[in-house]
């Protein structure tokens, strides 16, 4: 029953509609294998081009309007910019009419982006009747606001088509683990150089410790405006051991990141994988707590794992569409002890990492996972079809905890 109700969260849609979020979605990315271009389809190369050129021309448009004076006049402006933002509109209506679950459609970050430029920016250009060519710093302060704001949304429209943009992500929450520690001290090192730089300048050049601080600042971050330069010979000498002892300190976190960001992309095939799966499942509205019912219902051995075949059954059933080659280097990327099946928390914990705990939670004594199962049976040592198990903590097996 609970894999039936996850199962109709999806929509029912006609052919037509699929196809048509289908075409949407193979547009989201610029790269791809050649099975998956989108020279494939018909028009797909040029309508991706167009909308990304077109998203541009409309972030640019607003920035140079604000020359003195304009170089495109107020109706030509008005008219492109009203162009485009039903051109937007249409865009969200599309999808929305055609995604597999309208809930999950409204919590996609992409997808609010997508609203706020199409339809908030439409509407508010209705009811004001304003266009950005009228925008005055002194006259029309919130069509300012928005002249400044919409550029920055609409070039956001370009982050769906930008599929590394999560790796970049991913590094950033990896070198973050260190960045604290090392806030702590580069927060040290400026307060005791500033406090240097405080006592040896004269007051006539240096008068308070927040300049000392910002000249600091400036130094440290190899900036160097030179609005606030020390006069004494000693606060020079303090200076030059500031900059080298800078230099050599902002050299560690460029390297932490560096070093993050090469391990994320070494390993890019897998992680885009499953940045992917990941989404089409919350998409269409499944959650981790889905995964257990799922791999329970579609496990018709009853040996406690899917097999490739049974796992291609059950996405294909939660119309997870990702290609056929896709899914089979899904379930091995799942599988990593070629063991041939893959069981629910293996697939939870790669695809649900932060759900995982929480579901599983983790057995005293061995660490292992406490394991999902209705029946309660231990994994017998060989499988139905002959092959031997993997090792696994000899642990009773149930659904997770909170189910």
């Amino acid at each position: 029953r609970e894999a039936a109700a996850a199962l109709r969260r999806v929509r029912t849609r006609r052919p037509l509609s699929i196809k048509v979020w289908s075409f949407l979605e193979e547009l989201t990315m610029l790269f791809r294998r050649a099975s998956h271009d989108p020279d494939s389809m018909w028009g797909g190369r040029f309508t991706m081009n167009a909308i990304s050129a077109m998203i541009t021309v409309s972030a640019v448009i607003p920035v140079i309007q604000t020359m003195d004076p304009p170089p495109l006049h107020a109706s030509v402006v008005t008219a492109l910019e009203v162009v485009f933002d039903l051109i937007f509109a249409l865009e969200v209506v599309v999808r929305f009419l055609t995604c597999p679950n309208r809930i999950a459609f409204c919590f996609n970050g992409c997808n609010l982006v997508d609203i706020a430029v199409g339809m908030l920016v439409l509407g508010l250009r209705c009811f004001s009747a304003f266009n950005f060519a009228q925008a005055d710093s002194k006259s029309h302060s919130v069509l300012l606001l928005l002249l400044c704001a919409v550029p920055v949304m609409r070039l956001l429209k370009l982050l769906r088509r930008f599929e590394d943009f999560h790796l970049i992500l991913k590094a950033f929450r990896q070198a973050s683990e260190a960045l604290p520690v090392l806030l702590f001290i580069l927060s040290v090192i400026v307060l005791v150089f500033a406090s240097l730089i405080y006592v040896l300048e004269p007051r006539s050049n240096i008068d308070s410790l927040p300049k000392a601080l910002w000249m600091t600042v400036v130094t440290v971050g190899t900036v160097g405006y030179g609005d606030v330069v020390p006069e004494s010979p000693w606060g020079s000498l303090v200076t030059v051991a500031m900059i080298v002892v800078s230099a050599l300190y902002m050299a560690i976190p460029v390297g932490i990141v560096g070093k993050a960001f090469s391990d994320v992309w070494d390993d890019r095939g897998k992680l885009h994988m499953i940045h992917r799966a990941r989404n089409r499942f919350l998409e269409r509205g499944y959650k981790a707590q889905d995964i257990p019912a799922m791999f329970c219902s579609f496990d018709h051995d009853r040996d406690g794992e899917l097999d490739l075949s049974e796992f291609m059954a059950m996405m294909h059933k939660m119309q997870v569409a990702l290609g056929k080659e896709r899914l089979t280097e899904l379930f091995l990327s799942f599988d990593s002890d070629g063991s041939g099946g893959i069981d629910d928390a293996e697939f939870v914990r790669i695809l649900f990492p932060s759900a995982y705990a929480q579901m599983y939670g983790i057995k005293s004594g061995t660490g292992g996972p406490l394991r999902s199962h209705r029946d309660g049976r231990r994994r017998s040592s060989t499988r139905s079809s002959g092959r031997p198990s993997r090792n696994r903590p000899n642990t009773t097996r149930r659904w997770p905890i909170g189910r």
